[in-house]
């Protein structure tokens, strides 16, 4: 008699719910696929609708909640149906509170082991205690994007910029002290302002 084939390795894919983030992650779960793993998608309803009616084509095609080996699970984003998706701020602050309860019981009945989280969404960071999983926080910007991200508090604190990332001080900055993209980027704030 043969032995049961093992399971495959489960992992849960976590996208902050914006275009620009739900692809890049999407692109990596169909990677994941292909190198064995189950992909559970985790999605908010909102873009989980859009993602089936786009599947669908329109066509009046019914779409699955699998779609090429990955299984798309949705959870409510704290919004209500009116609510302004755009405004990223109320968006990410009710993400944590309408998905928790449901990303945890998802991870407990799936048996998932591993969660790749947007790193806009690390407030999944919270489910290690509670459900034992291994997160990784992905980037879906840049290598610059991130240096630049991590510098600006201290052009802040130097007051080369205010918190909206308007210039205050024009000066000379030492480019040893900054990434060169976000030096290319302040001098077209300068000259394009």
């Amino acid at each position: 008699m043969a032995a049961a084939a093992a399971p495959l390795p489960r992992v849960m894919v976590l996208p902050f719910p914006a275009q620009g983030h739900v692809m890049p992650l999407m692109e990596l779960s169909h990677r994941l696929v292909d190198h064995g793993f189950e992909v559970v998608f985790a999605n908010t309803d909102f873009n989980h609708a859009r993602i089936l009616a786009a599947m669908a084509g329109g066509a009046g095609a019914e779409a699955t909640t699998r779609a090429g080996g990955i299984d798309l699970v949705s959870f409510p984003d704290g919004m209500g149906p009116d609510g302004d998706r755009t405004d990223i701020g109320k968006l990410l602050a009710g993400l944590p509170a309408a998905m928790l309860g449901g990303l945890e019981e998802t991870i407990r009945s799936k048996k998932i082991r591993w969660v790749v989280a947007d790193v806009t969404m690390s407030f999944a960071l919270e489910l290690v205690p509670a459900v034992g999983v291994r997160i990784a926080l992905f980037s879906t910007y840049s290598a610059a994007s991130f240096a630049v991200r991590m510098h600006l508090p201290k052009m802040i604190q130097d007051g080369i910029i205010d918190e909206t990332g308007n210039v205050k001080r024009n000066e000379r900055i030492h480019a040893t002290e900054l990434p060169a993209s976000f030096l290319f980027l302040y001098f077209l704030k300068l000259f394009f302002t």
